[in-house]
């Protein structure tokens, strides 16, 4: 069994593919995977931060850092976070909804869980946990990052964290699989630092990524 972890943000629909990818191919490679919250809105110091920046993406991430903190508190009432991650996801990334009220009380609602649990959205007082979990993916990675994170628990002890793959979009089975196969090789070499090629035009292609 391969532990890892696994660093999102709501907003990001390249870390929303990274996640679909990472579930399609988790139980052919024996995968045991933690979910955990990075905030670009933290990470950008944009929480508080509503002033109009054009080379800025605050008003995709202070959305997506609401979602963050009810996730948060649903996780406190036993709630799966990969299973609120994908209810918000599905309908934001899939349907082109907003994250905004309307959409977290129906996820809410659909998940099973109390309705009241929709106020944590705007309670400042999970800021500082979500600070603390984007903070650690940072030390793994380094602050020349974003999202998807994908941390490996190595079985020496060591965490060796990686700051990818980005996907366009979704790979078929044969080549999901391959894909992991070079991740996973890759992830424990020391030496390694990074793989890059030109991104495409346009923004990424989340069709068939509706079931997972």
């Amino acid at each position: 069994m391969q532990r890892l972890e696994f660093y999102f943000d709501p907003s990001c629909p390249f870390c929303w593919i990274t996640s679909r990818w990472l579930l399609q191919v988790a139980d052919e490679r024996d995968l045991d995977i933690t979910w955990r919250p990075f905030s670009l809105a933290e990470k950008n110091d944009e929480v508080a931060n509503d002033r109009s920046d054009k080379t800025s993406h605050g008003d995709l991430h202070r959305p997506a850092h609401r979602v963050h903190r009810v996730i948060a508190a649903a996780a406190k009432h036993g709630a799966a976070v990969i299973d609120l991650y994908s209810a918000f996801g599905r309908p934001y990334h899939v349907d082109g909804r907003e994250y905004d009220d309307a959409l977290i009380a129906q996820v809410l609602v659909t998940e099973g869980l109390p309705t009241g649990l929709a106020r944590a959205a705007d309670e400042t007082s999970w800021d500082a946990y979500l600070r603390d979990e984007t903070s650690s993916a940072v030390a793994a990675v380094g602050e020349d990052t974003g999202v998807p994170i994908i941390v490996f628990k190595l079985e020496n002890g060591e965490k060796k964290g990686l700051y990818g793959p980005v996907l366009n979009n979704m790979p078929n089975r044969e080549d999901a699989l391959a894909l992991w196969d070079g991740l996973r090789t890759l992830a424990p070499v020391s030496a390694f630092y990074e793989l890059k090629r030109t991104r495409p035009d346009g923004l990424p292609d989340t069709s068939g990524t509706e079931g997972i």
